[in-house]
C-alpha cells in the first residue's frame, strides 16, 4: 500500500502537469466550478479556495522563471 504523503505528491505532480499543458482558467464560472467540487468531495470550500491559490501561484511562479 502506498504511503498518502507519496500519494498526495504524485496527484499534485500530475495536476500541476496538466495545468501546465491545459492552462489555468479564470472566469466567472471558476468559483462555481470549486463550490461543485467542494459538494461533490466533501472537501471544505474555503481549503480548496486555499489550494487553488497556493498551486496557482507555484505554476505562476514556475512560468516566470
Amino acid at each position: 500500500m502506498m504511503d498518502p504523503k507519496r500519494k498526495g505528491e504524485i496527484a499534485l505532480a500530475i495536476l500541476k502537469h496538466r495545468m501546465g499543458n491545459e492552462g489555468i482558467q479564470l472566469n466567472p464560472n471558476s468559483r462555481r466550478r470549486l463550490g461543485n467540487i467542494a459538494r461533490a468531495t466533501g472537501i471544505p470550500l474555503e481549503e480548496l479556495k486555499a489550494f487553488a491559490r497556493e498551486v496557482t501561484t507555484e505554476m505562476i511562479k514556475e512560468c516566470l522563471r
